[in-house]
C-alpha cells in the first residue's frame, strides 16, 4: 500500500513537472504580439447621445473620415490579423482603417465577444434620462444622484468607473421592482454586468494574442468605449489608476508576450488619439508615385511619371545625389544624364532614383515623434543599368 502511494505520488510528480516544462516551452516558443486595441468611429447615436452597448447604429462621415485618419497614422504597420465585434460600426472602423494605412487586403473577423457591454432594457434610451437611474446605484450607493455627478464620479472612482457604470445597468434592471426593466426582454438580453463584460472580452483577446503569438507581429482589434477600459481595469499588469476616456477612435498598444498582457505606463485621453492625429497631418503630405521605363546607357535617357513638378533625383550607391531634374505639370519625365552624372552611373549595376513632391515638408512634428515626409512623400524605386 505504502509502495503504490509513493508510485503514485512520484508519477503525479513527474506528470506536474513535465506539463510545467511543456508549459515553459511553448511559452518560449511564442512570438510577441502588438495587439492595437481601438474604439470604433463617432456614429448617429453618439451624436444625439443614446446609449448603444448591444444596439448598433451607423458611422457618422465624421466617423468615416476619422476611420481613414486612423489607417494613415497605422501607416508602416503591417497587420497579420483584424477582428472586430459583430456590428457595422466597429467592422466598418476596422475596414477603413485597413484600406487606408496600406492593408487593405486582411479581412476583418468579428465576433459577440469584443462588443460593448450590453445595457439591456436601456439600449437606444437618452444618456440623460438613464444616468438618473444608474448614477445613484453607482458603488457606494447614494454618493451619486444624477447626470450632474458624472464628471464627480469619473474623478473618484477612476479606472474603476466603467465596471461600476456597467454594474449599475445590470442593477437597474432591477432596482425598484425592477419597473425600468423591460419585460418582453429575455432574460439573456438584459444588462451584462461588468464581470460578464470583462471575462468574454479577456477570452477573446487571449485567444487571439495566442493565436497570433506562433508567429507573432500585429493585430488590430476593434470594440467599444466601455467594454475596452472595463477590461483593462481587471488586468494586473495595467497601473493607470486615473479616470481614462476612450473618445471615438483611440487607440491603445498593447503588448502580448510569454502569456501575459503588457500595457504603456503612461495612458490619458489625449495620448490614446495620438494615432488619430497623427494619421490627420500625414493625410495632408502630398501623395506621390514614381514609375520608371527602361535605361540603358547607349540611350541615356530616363523616363517614367511621378507627382506633378515632383523634384527628381539620382543617387549613388551611397546615396548621394549625382543629379536633379523636374517632372512637368502632369507628372511625366524624361531628361538625359549629365556626362558627370553619366560616368559615375557606367560604373554600376544600378542607382537609385527618388521623387519628392511639389511643396512637401521635411517633417511633422508630433512632440514625442518626428513624421518624416518618406510614407505620403518620397518615393524611390531602383533603376538597373544596361549597357
Amino acid at each position: 500500500m505504502k509502495k503504490s502511494i509513493i508510485l503514485a505520488t512520484a508519477i503525479l510528480s513527474g506528470a506536474f513537472f513535465w506539463g510545467s516544462i511543456h508549459q515553459q516551452s511553448v511559452l518560449a516558443a511564442e512570438k510577441p504580439v502588438n495587439v492595437y486595441l481601438t474604439r470604433h468611429g463617432q456614429t448617429m447615436f453618439n451624436i444625439n447621445g443614446r446609449g448603444q452597448g448591444w444596439a448598433d447604429s451607423p458611422l457618422t462621415d465624421t466617423g468615416i473620415q476619422v476611420a481613414h485618419q486612423l489607417g494613415y497614422g497605422l501607416y508602416g504597420i503591417h497587420f497579420k490579423a483584424a477582428y472586430s465585434a459583430d456590428n457595422m460600426r466597429t467592422f466598418k472602423t476596422a475596414h477603413y482603417a485597413l484600406t487606408s494605412s496600406g492593408n487593405g487586403r486582411v479581412a476583418v473577423k468579428w465576433t459577440p465577444n469584443l462588443r460593448e457591454g450590453g445595457y439591456g432594457s436601456f439600449e437606444g434610451q437618452k444618456y440623460d434620462e438613464v444616468n438618473k437611474i444608474t448614477m445613484p446605484l453607482l458603488r457606494p450607493a447614494g454618493t451619486y444622484s444624477g447626470p450632474q455627478d458624472f464628471a464627480k464620479a469619473q474623478q473618484a472612482l477612476g479606472k474603476d468607473f466603467w465596471p461600476v457604470l456597467q454594474d449599475a445597468y445590470h442593477d437597474a434592471e432591477s432596482v425598484d421592482g425592477g419597473k425600468y426593466s423591460d419585460p418582453t426582454l429575455p432574460a439573456n438580453l438584459k444588462a451584462e454586468s461588468a464581470n460578464q463584460v470583462i471575462s468574454r472580452m479577456n477570452t477573446e483577446l487571449t485567444t487571439i494574442a495566442k493565436k497570433a503569438a506562433a508567429k507573432g507581429g500585429n493585430v488590430l482589434v476593434v470594440s467599444s468605449g466601455m467594454s475596452i477600459p472595463e477590461w483593462l481595469s481587471a488586468q494586473t499588469n495595467y497601473t493607470v489608476n486615473q479616470f481614462v476616456n476612450w473618445g471615438n477612435e483611440a487607440v491603445m498598444k498593447v503588448t502580448y508576450k510569454h502569456g501575459k498582457f503588457y500595457f504603456p505606463k503612461y495612458v490619458s485621453s489625449e495620448t490614446l488619439l495620438y494615432t488619430i492625429n497623427k494619421g490627420a497631418k500625414l493625410q495632408k503630405l502630398p501623395a506621390n508615385r514614381l514609375v520608371v521605363g527602361h535605361y540603358s546607357l547607349k540611350k541615356n535617357q530616363l523616363t517614367g511619371k511621378t507627382s506633378p513638378k515632383a523634384l527628381l533625383t539620382i543617387l549613388d550607391q551611397k546615396g548621394s545625389p549625382i543629379q536633379t531634374a523636374q517632372a512637368k505639370a502632369a507628372g511625366k519625365f524624361k531628361f538625359k544624364l549629365t556626362k558627370a552624372a553619366l560616368n559615375k552611373v557606367k560604373h554600376f549595376k544600378s542607382f537609385k532614383l527618388k521623387s519628392t513632391p511639389a511643396g512637401a515638408k521635411e517633417t511633422l512634428n508630433m512632440d514625442s515623434e518626428t513624421i518624416t515626409q518618406t510614407v505620403f512623400g518620397d518615393k524611390s524605386v531602383s533603376v538597373k543599368v544596361a549597357p
